[in-house]
């Protein structure tokens, strides 16, 4: 019985987007894999370890990661329950132009994903989760997300500048966050369960990702709210409670902040009857541009 189920949700000449839903459970490495296509992974659930050319990244919904044509990599589980996530795979005579000079450099193959381009994936997702296939619509937005991401910053662990021992202890707690975002433990003990001091910790941690152990904490906590909402959740109270806020005002500021909309807002953008409407408003858009 195989452990993950694999939806071609849209295929084209022009792209490939594919839905991974993996049952995996925790587990070290699995078998060697390769010869696919130069594609883009976003993460909209948990996450895994991608080891290739001598090093593990961590792919979550805050990093998305990007698999050369031509590179043998594998892949770890370090949570329980596996993961899900969307791939975008581009026409080989177009890779060069969205992926440039990604395709040469092997240490850059992860980018940052802001809250705003996590919902712009989950958006897109959900869109051809509902059955369309237009194809003007489907190809721009996903051309305009990949572009997005790709502009992002790549964090410090993809250099080869970074030492091991940074590298280890910033992934124990990467993990240690993925695995409970929702986790209220302080700076003292992440620092106890990585084995190093508080402010060592703290300082490795932003060197390493560009992020703050709360800022990482606080993107890991949207993204999977919006998630929830993608899923249908309408209790807004009880998503803020769930996802470790203090109160509902809080949470709405945190998401807004960060998507450029309130969780509300985006709640019913996802209802089928608007997601119908964003797709016309799209082509509209496309074709007045001409």
């Amino acid at each position: 019985m195989s452990l993950s189920t694999v939806t071609v949700m849209y295929d084209s000449p022009l792209l490939r987007v594919t839905d991974i839903a993996c049952r995996h459970p925790r587990g070290g490495c699995g078998c060697e894999r390769g010869g696919e296509r130069t594609h883009l992974t976003m993460l909209r659930r948990s996450g895994f370890g991608y080891h290739v050319n001598g090093r593990m990244l961590i792919g979550d919904p805050t990093m998305a990661l990007l698999y050369r044509a031509g590179d043998s990599y594998r892949i770890s589980h370090p949570f329980e329950g596996g993961d899900e996530c969307t791939t975008f795979e581009i026409a080989i005579e177009h890779e060069g132009e969205v992926f440039g000079r990604r395709l040469r450099e092997h240490h850059d193959l992860q980018r940052a994903v802001s809250a705003a381009n996590q919902f712009a994936h989950l958006q897109l997702h959900r869109w051809l989760r509902l059955g369309s296939r237009d194809p003007l619509v489907v190809e721009e937005a996903a051309a305009q997300l990949c572009e997005s991401v790709l502009r992002q910053r790549a964090p410090a662990e993809c250099c080869p500048q970074l030492s091991t021992s940074a590298m280890v202890l910033v992934r124990q707690v990467r993990e240690a966050l993925l695995a409970d975002p929702v986790d209220s433990a302080g700076l003292d003990g992440l620092a106890a369960r990585a084995g190093c001091s508080p402010f060592h910790l703290a300082r490795s941690f932003r060197k390493a990702t560009g992020f703050s152990l709360v800022d990482y904490r606080t993107q890991l906590r949207i993204a999977l709210s919006l998630e929830r909402l993608a899923q249908g959740q309408n209790d807004l109270s009880a998503l803020a409670q769930d996802m470790g806020f203090s109160h509902h005002s809080h949470f709405s500021a945190a998401f807004r902040r960060r998507v450029g909309m309130t969780p509300s807002a985006v709640r019913a953008s996802m209802r089928a009857p608007a997601m119908i409407r964003l797709g016309r408003n799209l082509i509209a858009r496309c074709v007045g541009r001409r």
